[in-house]
């Protein structure tokens, strides 16, 4: 699942693998054209694209990180759009969760309430934000508790 919102309004875009539009009505099925789904997002140029993935990119294998990479690299170095990539998958072998691609922050999510805090640690992660405001956003988030 990507979700992705435009810097001019706070809309959120779900865009599911299944190209579905009713997220209670997805099912796992086949190979995944994540890549694909990633240059769709990609293509309304959002202020922040939030990507949650098992790490598995697998039609095309690497295709995901391919276009990660020529985004970053090639199409917008300058980090306008912010990516995150969320996991809620353990990779027990390597005692970490699968990134899609070294070019963008990667965190491992358990608890689907935890993804405000894990995407704003991202942001401070990639230098978005500065430790003030990730200070701030934590208090107040602490607070609330």
């Amino acid at each position: 699942m990507l979700r992705s919102s435009c810097p001019h309004s706070p809309a959120y875009r779900g865009l599911w693998l299944s190209r579905g539009t009713d997220p209670l009505q997805v099912r796992p099925n086949g190979p995944t054209p994540l890549g694909q789904r990633i240059l769709d997002a990609l293509e309304h140029r959002p202020g922040l694209l939030v990507i949650v993935s098992d790490g598995w990119d697998n039609a095309p294998p690497g295709l995901a990180g391919e276009v990660l990479r020529v985004w970053r690299r090639k199409l917008d170095p300058g980090g306008e759009v912010g990516i995150v990539h969320v996991n809620p998958v353990y990779d027990a072998d390597r005692f970490d969760v699968r990134r899609l691609s070294p070019m963008v922050p990667t965190a491992g999510i358990r608890d689907a309430e935890d993804l405000p805090a894990l995407v704003e640690l991202a942001r401070f992660a990639e230098g978005r934000t500065g430790l003030g405001e990730l200070r701030t956003y934590l208090e107040d988030r602490a607070a609330r508790r």
